[in-house]
């Protein structure tokens, strides 16, 4: 696998070929759960904070070359945004990422066994005849948003932002109306296919509404926590 180096000033990006991989790994994992990881190793980078302040957001992008020439092409997203305060990427700290997020979660959350869907993708990474790694995107708990970004994730997340903002005051709006209007309301905006940041907002003051009626509506709306405001 290609590493591509990291365009974004503070981050590094490297792979098994770099002699800087292998001590990286066994300070993450320890060598006890190294021979549960080594199938995915080939497939997978360390991600190196070296900056002054925490990442809330990271986006590492994998391009393969499937067989018969195919393209195909994922990122995966580590998003703290809603609460960049407990950003755990700070200064100084190291990540394991894997083209196939079973393989991370074994690191980040310290689970002993992938999942046999996960082994079964790992079969399917063996596979390719190519494939690149890169960090697409960046943010940090302050907001600030760096990388190609080749998937729009800043415009998706702002547009988000807003959709969720908006929700929270019609509801607000109509805090006095009948349950049986802000109901229909908030079943309309959880069913909305088209606008993500309605159903995320929808389904916290449903649960809101259905466990403790106007009054817990109204806490979750003073407590609901958006992204931060992202920009370049």
């Amino acid at each position: 696998m290609k590493v591509l180096e990291s365009t974004i000033e503070g981050v590094r990006l490297y792979g098994m070929d770099s002699p800087e991989f292998e001590p990286a790994l066994l300070e993450l994992v320890g060598r006890a759960p190294l021979p549960l990881l080594r199938p995915a190793v080939p497939y997978s980078v360390i991600i190196e904070n070296n900056s002054d302040r925490p990442v809330a957001l990271l986006g590492i992008r994998f391009d393969m070359t499937a067989q018969k020439g195919k393209q195909v092409s994922v990122v995966h997203y580590a998003d703290s945004l809603r609460n960049p305060e407990k950003a755990d990427f700070r200064p100084g700290t190291k990540r394991f990422i894997c083209a196939e997020p079973a393989y991370t979660s074994l690191v980040i959350r310290g689970e002993v066994v992938p999942n046999t869907r996960g082994r079964m993708n790992l079969d399917n990474l063996k596979r390719m005849l190519h494939i690149k790694a890169s960090l697409d995107c960046a943010a940090f708990d302050d907001g600030r948003f760096l990388g190609p970004d080749s998937q729009n994730a800043l415009a998706r997340f702002a547009r988000e932002r807003e959709s969720e903002l908006a929700l929270l005051e019609q509801v607000r709006q109509i805090a006095a109306e009948p349950i049986a209007t802000i109901e229909a309301l908030l079943f309309e905006a959880v069913q909305d296919s088209a606008d993500r940041g309605r159903r995320t907002a929808s389904r916290k003051l449903i649960e809101g509404l259905e466990a403790g009626g106007r009054d817990e509506l109204m806490a979750r709306i003073n407590a609901y926590r958006c992204r931060i405001a992202l920009s370049r």
